[in-house]
């Protein structure tokens, strides 16, 4: 991701595949700190054996989601650009994802408007995917990012 990308220079249609990262048995832990998720669906494997849509503990959902959110702003969105995330529509949990599990997300802009003469909102279709390349979560992701300002505007 260029350090400068203004609203202007995305243009709808344009895609990206992002790093990935594997989650693990200490991200389960470590999201628990943070929101008190301890449904046994995270934290029991006994419960999980009898669970007829898991085969083991999985990774919380919107732990998935913000780890999508962490490599929108370190690699699509621009660091010296005002930007600031608007939003997350139409989040979808496709399948479980499992510790051990590698996912990445592709990303392709589908919409962009003006909010204002300082700020534009881009809007982004992300899906996440496993290291298998099944689908594992949907959301369509709104940044706000900044406009390029009359003094740097291309020739």
């Amino acid at each position: 991701m260029p350090d400068y990308k203004y609203f202007e220079d995305y243009e709808i249609g344009e895609k990206q595949v992002t790093s990935g990262r594997t989650m693990t048995e200490a991200d389960i832990r470590l999201f628990i700190g943070c929101s008190d998720n301890t449904h046994p669906v995270h934290v029991d494997a006994l419960y999980c054996e009898k669970h007829p849509a898991v085969e083991g503990c999985i990774i919380q959902g919107v732990l998935t989601l913000a780890v999508a959110d962490g490599f929108m702003a370190k690699e699509i969105t621009p660091t010296k650009v005002p930007s600031i995330h608007y939003g997350h529509d139409k989040i979808r949990y496709i399948k479980p994802v499992y510790p051990g599990d590698t996912i990445y997300c592709e990303t392709k802009v589908i919409d962009k408007q003006i909010k204002n003469d300082e700020f534009g909102i881009v809007t982004w279709e992300v899906y996440v995917y496993n290291q298998k390349g099944e689908p594992v979560l949907f959301h369509i992701d709104k940044q706000m990012i900044g406009r390029r300002p009359k003094d740097k505007e291309r020739e």
